[in-house]
C-alpha cells in the first residue's frame, strides 16, 4: 500500500510539473536573500537580464521563461517553506539560482523527495560538490577551489603569519577546513584562528585575537558585511594585512560600502572579468544593460547570474519540446564541454561541477577590480 501511495505521489509530482510548461511558460523557482545586503539581488538581476532577452527572441523551444522568486531573509527555514510553495503550489519545472550555504544545505532532502533539480546554485559549499548531490548542478567552482588558489598565492608570496577569519556556521567551517588543509598542504600554519556568530554578527572579540598576532595576512569566510565591518576595525588597529575573500562577497554593493578602505583587498572570482570584452559572453552581457532603461551594474554577480541563467536556457532547450523534471536532469548530465560563449561547463551523471574556474583579484580605487 504504501508503495502505491509513493507511485501515485511520484505520478501527480510529474503531471504537476509537465504543467509549468502547458500554458506556453515555463516556469522556475528561486528561494533567495532578496533584503538586506545580499549579493543574491545582483545574480537574480543577471538571470533577469538573459531571461528577459531570451523571452523576447521566442524563448526555448517557442516557450518562454519566468524566474518566481522569494525572499528567504537567508533564514533556511524561510527557505524550506518557500521552496514547498515552489514545488506544491507553483509548480515549477526546477529550482534555480539559491544562495547561501546554510539555506541550500535545508532543501536538500527536499530535492530528492520531490526529484527536482536545483541548477546553478549561487554557492562554493562542499557539500554540494561531494558526495555527489544528484539533483544538484553546479555552475561555479567550489569554495575548497577557492581556498587553495587563496593559499597558494601567500605561501608563493612567501607570507607565513597568516591569520583566518570564519563564521561560526556551515559556510564559515567549510572555508576555514579549505584554509587549514591548504595551508597543511604547503606546509603552513595559521597563526590565530577566529570566528564570529552568524546570529549578532559581533567581530570586537575576532579582532583583538587577529590584531594581537599582527598578520601579515588574513584569509576570510564571512559573509560580505561582516567581511566590511572587520576590515574597518582592523584599520582602525592601525594594521593594514593582506585581506583576502571568498567570491561570496562579491557584488558593486559590497565594494562601494568599504569604499577608500576596500583599497589592495584581494577577492576570489569564480567568472571572468565582466569588463573584458574579448570574452562573447561579456560582450552578450554588455549588448543587453545598453538595450535597457537603469540597467544594473556590470559586475561579477551579475555576469554570473547572467551565465546561470543561459546554462539553465540550454538545459531546457536540450530537453525538448515537453520538458520535465527527469528530462532536464538528462539533459545535464549529457553536456560535455558546452561553451556558454568563454564559460566552460562539463556533466555527467557521477560529476556534477560545471566548472573549476577560479582567479585571484585586487579591488582598486573606487571599488574597481584589478587584475
Amino acid at each position: 500500500m504504501t508503495q502505491l501511495r509513493l507511485g501515485f505521489t511520484l505520478l501527480v509530482c510529474l503531471f504537476l510539473h509537465a504543467t509549468a510548461w502547458a500554458e506556453g511558460k515555463i516556469l522556475l523557482g528561486q528561494s533567495v536573500e532578496l533584503s538586506g545586503q545580499a549579493t543574491g539581488k545582483e545574480n537574480r538581476e543577471g538571470a533577469l537580464l538573459y531571461f528577459d532577452w531570451l523571452n523576447k527572441q521566442g524563448g526555448v523551444n517557442g516557450k518562454s521563461i519566468e524566474l518566481i522568486s522569494y525572499d528567504d531573509q537567508r533564514d533556511p527555514a524561510k527557505t524550506k517553506e518557500n521552496t514547498l510553495k515552489l514545488i506544491n503550489d507553483d509548480h515549477v519545472i526546477a529550482l534555480f539560482g539559491y544562495r547561501s550555504t546554510p539555506t541550500i544545505e535545508a532543501v536538500l532532502p527536499l530535492l530528492e523527495k520531490y526529484r527536482i533539480p536545483l541548477i546553478a546554485p549561487f554557492s562554493g559549499a562542499l557539500s554540494l560538490h561531494q558526495p555527489l548531490q544528484p539533483y544538484v548542478f553546479n555552475l561555479r567552482a567550489s569554495y575548497r577551489d577557492e581556498a587553495a588558489k587563496m593559499v597558494d598565492s601567500l605561501a608563493d608570496l612567501q607570507i607565513r603569519q597568516i591569520a583566518i577569519l570564519h563564521q561560526d556556521d556551515s559556510f564559515g567551517k567549510d572555508g576555514l577546513n579549505g584554509f587549514v588543509n591548504k595551508l597543511g598542504e604547503r606546509k603552513l600554519q595559521a597563526a590565530v584562528i577566529a570566528k564570529y556568530d552568524r546570529k549578532d554578527m559581533k567581530l570586537d572579540a575576532a579582532v583583538a585575537q587577529i590584531a594581537a598576532t599582527t598578520p601579515q595576512a588574513v584569509l576570510m569566510a564571512c559573509t560580505p558585511s561582516a567581511c566590511a565591518d572587520f576590515i574597518r576595525q582592523m584599520q582602525k588597529t592601525g594594521q593594514k594585512p593582506r585581506f583576502l575573500m571568498l567570491s561570496n562577497v562579491n557584488s558593486d554593493e559590497f565594494f562601494k560600502s568599504l569604499g577608500d578602505n576596500g583599497r589592495g583587498i584581494g577577492v576570489m572570482q569564480v567568472m571572468p572579468y565582466p569588463r573584458d570584452f574579448g570574452i562573447p559572453v561579456v560582450r552578450e552581457l554588455q549588448k543587453v544593460l545598453k538595450s535597457i532603461k537603469n540597467p544594473p551594474p556590470l559586475s561579477y554577480a551579475v555576469l554570473e547570474g547572467f551565465v546561470a541563467a543561459k546554462l539553465m536556457a540550454e538545459a531546457l532547450r536540450r530537453a525538448g519540446n515537453r520538458p520535465d523534471t527527469q528530462k532536464l536532469s538528462q539533459a545535464l548530465e549529457n553536456m560535455r564541454q558546452v561553451d556558454l560563449g568563454g564559460v566552460q561547463v562539463s556533466y555527467s551523471a557521477k560529476d556534477h561541477d560545471g566548472s573549476h574556474f577560479v582567479e585571484l583579484t585586487i579591488v582598486g580605487k573606487n571599488g574597481a577590480i584589478l587584475r
